[in-house]
């Protein structure tokens, strides 16, 4: 009984990191969502203008794809510059869907390739940083 114990815990393997990618996908547009409300709350008690629009929401995809970048390569051994453009990756396509479900509104156009390509960028150069200071 004891042998089955400690063969069933050296078999017990980390989870995949494509799970992980969805993972950090998930919760980076769930903050995406979180951040997106108190922008909007921002713009509703006039604390910010809506000339600020086009550079908060820049700011948003970049930091949320950033912060999935960072989660996933937390649970990485290496190759850590391929997880963070690939959880910038889903995050992008991800909040993609969700915003697009939330509006009701599903419009293909080069702005999502834009989107899809910083999401990309802010990953990788996420976890590159981080291999720097690590």
């Amino acid at each position: 009984m004891a042998n089955a114990a400690r063969t069933a815990r050296k078999t017990k393997r980390p989870p995949a990191l494509a799970v992980e990618i969805l993972k950090s996908a998930v919760m980076a547009a769930l903050l995406s969502l979180v951040l997106v409300v108190l922008y909007a709350v921002a713009l509703r008690q006039e604390w910010l203008s809506t000339d600020t629009m086009g550079i908060s929401t820049t700011a948003i995809k970049v930091i949320c794809a950033a912060v999935a970048g960072l989660r996933t390569a937390h649970h990485a051994k290496g190759k850590l510059w391929l997880y963070g453009i690939l959880s910038g990756a889903a995050y992008s396509l991800l909040s993609f869907a969700v915003f697009s479900l939330l509006s009701q509104t599903f419009v293909l156009s080069l702005a999502i390739l834009s989107d899809l390509g910083m999401a990309t960028a802010a990953g990788l150069f996420a976890v590159l940083i981080l291999q720097i200071y690590k």
